[in-house]
Parts: C-alpha cells; sequence; structure tokens
C-alpha cells in the first residue's frame, strides 16, 4: 500500500510540475498555457527570438516593431465555434515611456482611439500600478459593445501591460459579459508569470 502511494504521489507532483509553459527566453519571460485551449503562435517571430544570436538590443528592435500577438489562446476552436469566445493574447508593443507613471498616462491616452472604434467602451477598472515578476506594469479592465449579423456582444478584457526597455507585454484575457466566467483560470495564468532576467 505503500509503494502505492509513493507512486500516486510522485504523479502527482510531477502533473503539478508538467504544467506546459510559453516561453520567450530572450527576454525571461514564461508563463503557464491553459490546458486544452487552442494555441495559435507568430512562429515566424518566435523562431526569429530562439534560433538566432540577437544582441538584447536587436531583441528589443525586433519586439518593438512586432504588432502581431505572440501568442494567443482561445478556448473553443474558432473554426467551429461562433460568436465570442474566452481568449487569451500575449503581444508586445512599443513604447517611449520610461516610467510606470508616464506608461500610466500612455496607456489612458490610447484608449481614446479604442472610444472612437468600439461601442460603449469604459473602463471598468482604471489602470493602477502593480508589479509582475518584480517588473513595472498596469493592470485594468474594459467593457464594450461588438456588434456582428444583427447580434450585440457585451464584452469586458482585463488587461496586464508590463513595462519593459522600449516596449511592453500585453496580456489581455477576453470574454463575453454573462456567457461563463474564466476569471479563475485568467488569474492562475497571470499568477504563473514569471520574468527571469
Amino acid at each position: 500500500m505503500k509503494k502505492y502511494l509513493l507512486a500516486l504521489a510522485i504523479f502527482i507532483n510531477f502533473s503539478c510540475f508538467s504544467q506546459k509553459k510559453f516561453e520567450i527566453k530572450k527576454i525571461g519571460f514564461s508563463m503557464n498555457s491553459p490546458k486544452e485551449w487552442y494555441e495559435m503562435k507568430d512562429e515566424e517571430t518566435l523562431k526569429n527570438l530562439e534560433e538566432y544570436d540577437l544582441t538584447k538590443e536587436q531583441v528589443t528592435e525586433l519586439l518593438k516593431t512586432n504588432t502581431k500577438h505572440l501568442v494567443t489562446y482561445t478556448k473553443y476552436n474558432p473554426k467551429k465555434v461562433a460568436g465570442i469566445i474566452p481568449t487569451i493574447k500575449v503581444r508586445t508593443m512599443v513604447t517611449q515611456s520610461k516610467t510606470i507613471e508616464s506608461f500610466k498616462k500612455e496607456t489612458e491616452l490610447s484608449t481614446k482611439d479604442a472610444m472612437k472604434v468600439l461601442d460603449n467602451f469604459r473602463f471598468i477598472e482604471k489602470p493602477i500600478a502593480v508589479k509582475v515578476s518584480g517588473k513595472d506594469a498596469l493592470k485594468f479592465a474594459v467593457q464594450f459593445t461588438m456588434k456582428n449579423n444583427g447580434n450585440e456582444y457585451e464584452i469586458v478584457s482585463n488587461s496586464y501591460y508590463i513595462l519593459l526597455d522600449g516596449f511592453y507585454v500585453s496580456l489581455n484575457f477576453i470574454e463575453q459579459v454573462g456567457k461563463e466566467d474564466n476569471s479563475k483560470l485568467f488569474d492562475e495564468i497571470f499568477q504563473s508569470i514569471q520574468f527571469t532576467k
């Protein structure tokens, strides 16, 4: 019986520590991937980051010029499920900000463009400064309405913008209001974020 319990304990420990991760080793970023969600990666950018001996400056330039999502996870197959699908997006964006205070102002100003494009766009949580694995970051949440084929969908997006050198890592957790609640999973993914550089 003791042997079975020991084997079970080892299996449970292995299962806990074998969580699949999304990593960008060149900047020391990693986070857990949501289990059984659909994954779409920007293979070209990630290949350039991992396979070539880029200097820190080259890595920064590559990430500053990337406007695509590095990875997107969807809970359901987007080719088979219509409507709003719970989604996690990770990307990098350029910033001129050097401090969290100026980054906060920049972020608040950038949302003015979103207000012109998205119906009923509003903050449900204004940007606040937080730390993510020792890095300065902003946490905020917005809500807006999307229309498609005569249907209206109320969307909530919880975001974390992690400030680095000349760019930031953006994480967006998106889902339809009232349809289902993935906030616990989103929080677990956020809590798993690590920077080693």
